[in-house]
């Protein structure tokens, strides 16, 4: 691909105080417990929140491992548990809860989150990058739905709230629909199967967009991050007319090609007036795609006034455009994988 790579959103991981699990038990020093206690003790340690992604991961899934092994004990924890997480976009605000459940969702939480910084980070543009990152936002979608489900009765900070789990995992489906978008075009896809993936990663973007212009998530992210989803819904609203129009003109179909390009343009219009705060790369891919869509515009528009004249439908008269879903949520089994612990090795 020649052009840059527009950027992708990750979500910060949770801080977390220390706890104490089990405290004067005449087994605390037994292997099992001496790795559990440590593998917590990890989790709040000055560094945690410094060191790469993946390890942070990988101590994440251990933790989670050895967490569900010594749950099954009833004499194993402390009768007075104390577990506190901070919020991850609003850290000043932290619950505490003696909860295992709770502590077990945060702790997937950050799974998620840190999947995503590494999808984040991932190199698209480069061989396999691709791939990698859309198999990286899939489970991080999937530790996010995972943390709604494990929530259900328990009290907790926004970000792990049923809204914020259904909104985060859409912006990391989005995501990984955008990856499969590059894949799609890197390939040689036709322009109509093209216009299907861009229009249904438009539909993901839309849907965490809305949740997050509502109560309860209303004001609790960064301005950047609504203007960064609201400019990619666009975004992805005008390749797939832009896609779908290629389409049409080889079809000589060019009235409603003249249609569905004037809606991608008002849209990456309307959305660049309003978006404010966005990355700068972002905003000049969305300037790219709107110069060309104007182009094959002001081409359609001469050719129908020259040879053609054909009526072009207004924009209320255009059927919604087709849409083709290529990822999914990766199950919890997927998320908590062992295989990633591997990322123990490499810190």
């Amino acid at each position: 691909m020649s052009r840059p790579l527009p950027p992708m959103l990750s979500v910060p991981e949770k801080k977390t105080a220390a706890a104490e699990l089990f405290r004067d038990r005449h087994f605390f020093n037994s292997p099992v417990f001496t790795d559990l206690r440590d593998a917590r003790a990890s989790l709040s340690a000055p560094n945690s929140q410094t060191q790469p992604p993946s390890s942070s991961r990988a101590l994440l899934l251990r933790y989670h491992r050895l967490l569900s092994s010594a749950r099954d004990d009833p004499c194993a924890f402390d009768d007075n548990l104390a577990f506190t997480w901070h919020d991850a976009f609003r850290p000043n605000l932290k619950h505490t809860s003696a909860s295992l459940r709770f502590e077990k969702a945060a702790v997937v939480f950050n799974v998620g989150a840190a999947s995503s910084r590494i999808a984040a980070a991932v190199d698209r543009a480069a061989e396999g990058g691709v791939k990698e990152a859309c198999g990286e936002f899939q489970r991080a979608a999937g530790a996010f739905r995972a943390v709604g489900q494990m929530m259900e009765g328990e009290e907790g900070t926004v970000d792990m709230s049923p809204e914020a789990s259904a909104m985060l995992e859409q912006l990391m489906l989005a995501q990984a629909q955008e990856c499969c978008f590059e894949r799609a075009l890197a390939a040689g896809t036709s322009p109509a199967a093209c216009s299907k993936v861009a229009r249904q990663a438009a539909l993901y973007y839309e849907e965490a967009y809305a949740a997050l212009v509502i109560p309860p998530l209303q004001n609790h992210f960064e301005r950047s991050w609504l203007s960064h989803i609201q400019l990619k819904a666009a975004q992805f609203n005008a390749e797939a007319c832009y896609r779908y129009a290629i389409e049409l003109h080889e079809k000589m179909e060019i009235g409603e090609e003249i249609a569905r390009l004037q809606f991608g343009v008002n849209a990456v219009v309307d959305a660049k007036r309003t978006a404010r705060g966005a990355p700068a790369s972002l905003y000049d891919s969305v300037s790219r795609l709107e110069q060309d869509m104007n182009q094959n515009l002001e081409k359609a528009v001469n050719e129908n006034n020259r040879i053609y004249l054909m009526r072009v439908p207004a924009a209320k008269l255009l059927s919604p455009l087709p849409s083709a879903s290529l990822v999914r949520s990766a199950s919890k089994s997927e998320v908590l994988d062992a295989k990633a612990e591997t990322g123990l090795q490499s810190s």
